[in-house]
């Protein structure tokens, strides 16, 4: 296990790419499950976790493609209408009584929408059984941070969705980690579709998972180490540390930033109009665009974090090391 919470610097093991929020038949999704899975091994998946409002989802695995079971929980809303949900991955019961507020709790499409009185309590349930809990959409959901702070027992949030993003453009949620992160905690970031209805909202976002074998315990535990990082299309091909000196090697990208606590961070430009000073572009492709860049900050940092941004905007998210 790596001591400065970076996953490049493990030496065994093997990356998978992974679909953490998705939904079938059995809430509110299109498709059954074993459709589901199968959809998602064609599009390239070594993982899908079938997260089901209220509801666990068996499903087998494919030849290629490994089925985890999960949910989509909520808690008592903050102000009307406003829930916040939290994704439980790796879990194999929910309760019947979960505790909130049973003025919220209704049937809607095929399950029974129920709430904890708080997502620490949530996340506690969801640890308690060895699983892997995140926040679910944060910005989408509009939650103020100190919502966020105040959740114990989780292990981190859903960094960007990319369904909300597509669908009102809420789906980024860099800003609530950044003051999450500048406050002193650390969740980990991931990066998922939220899929509902595949072949439309499928393969726009996925979490890279670096397990130490492909099993259901070996990606629950590297979920929560955080040794994942998240992607809406770039790849991030090693992130190595000297001191406080950063270097990424990664798939061609228009942008490579380096970034901190506010009004801190460094970035380069493969259309060459760069801040220099303190950062470079060591490797360009054929095309001009950056695959290897190194940060030298002056000072000391509370945290690191990197952003890769593709020709298209597409972008990838490393966790804070």
């Amino acid at each position: 296990m790596p001591t400065d919470g970076n996953p490049f610097s493990l030496d065994d093991g093997v990356w998978l790419k992974a679909a953490l929020h998705t939904h079938t038949k059995r809430s509110d999704g299109e498709l059954d499950p074993d459709a589901h899975v199968r959809h998602h091994e064609w599009m390239g998946f070594d993982v899908c976790a079938i997260t089901d409002h209220w509801t666990l989802t068996f499903e087998k695995s494919t030849e290629h493609c490994l089925a985890i079971t999960g949910a989509e929980l909520a808690a008592d809303p903050i102000a009307p209408g406003r829930f916040t949900e939290i994704l439980a991955i790796g879990i194999s019961e929910i309760p019947e009584d979960p505790g909130g507020d049973r003025r919220h709790w209704e049937p809607i499409d095929n399950y029974q929408f129920k709430t904890f009185p708080d997502l620490s309590t949530a996340a506690a349930f969801i640890a308690g059984q060895g699983g892997a809990a995140f926040i679910a959409h944060p910005y989408w959901s509009g939650l103020p941070l100190e919502v966020l702070l105040s959740a114990e027992h989780v292990h981190g949030i859903e960094l960007f969705n990319s369904s909300a993003a597509r669908e009102n453009g809420r789906g980024d949620s860099s800003y609530m980690w950044d003051l999450m992160l500048e406050a002193g905690a650390r969740p980990w970031g991931f990066a998922t579709d939220d899929c509902h209805y595949p072949g439309f909202d499928i393969g726009g976002a996925w979490t890279m998972v670096h397990a130490t074998e492909r099993s259901e315990l070996a990606v629950l535990e590297a979920l929560r180490q955080g040794h994942i990082y998240a992607s809406a299309g770039p790849a991030i091909r090693d992130v190595a540390l000297d001191g406080r000196a950063v270097e990424v090697r990664c798939s061609p990208a228009r942008s490579v930033t380096l970034m901190s606590r506010y009004e801190t961070g460094w970035a380069v430009r493969a259309d060459a109009r760069n801040r220099m000073e303190d950062a470079r572009v060591l490797e360009r492709d054929d095309n001009g665009l950056v695959v290897r860049a190194r940060f030298d900050p002056p000072m000391e940092l509370p945290y690191r974090r990197l952003v890769i941004e593709d020709e298209r905007g597409h972008k990838a998210w490393t966790n804070a090391i």
